[in-house]
């Protein structure tokens, strides 16, 4: 099944939350307990600069962002650490507990350094029983600028 299609508009400058149940295809919420989770967002598809990578599990371990800093973006390992990360069967304010909830959180600082402007991103899936990664859902993820600094 291919992964599904929202575009996400943010703020920048603004601390990023964001929030979505996993659901199969009998519409069951799925227990995400043994997944890990990832996010990336680029300029295009086809960079190997990334703006933004935002990883997770269940509870607090595991779990990042990393942001390009001054520059905007990185390449592989580099990038500067922010805080939040995702949290796998949370409920909409990242509280555990909720079964299928996925829950995004970006600190402002990270969301400040990101380039205004229109970017891509997909968020994955990894069950870590059998490492069968899954596209969840992907997209545009625009900026919109700021004006206080």
């Amino acid at each position: 099944m291919p992964a599904g299609e929202y575009n996400i508009t943010v703020d920048r400058g603004s601390t990023f939350k964001f929030h979505v149940t996993f659901y199969n295809s009998a519409e069951e919420a799925v227990d995400l307990e043994t997944y890990s989770a990832s996010m990336q967002v680029r300029k295009s598809y086809t960079t190997e600069n990334i703006l933004m990578s935002v990883t997770g599990s269940t509870g607090d371990t595991n779990k990042g962002v990393v942001g390009g800093g001054s520059t905007g973006y990185f390449t592989g390992t580099g990038g500067v650490s922010g805080i939040g990360g995702i949290e796998l069967n949370s409920s909409t304010a990242g509280v555990s507990g909720t079964t299928g909830g996925i829950f995004m959180s970006v600190d402002h600082v990270t969301m400040q350094n990101m380039p205004s402007g229109r970017h891509f991103y997909d968020l994955e899936l990894t069950n870590l029983s059998d490492n069968t990664v899954t596209r969840i859902l992907q997209g545009r993820f625009e900026v919109e600028p700021e004006v206080t600094r």
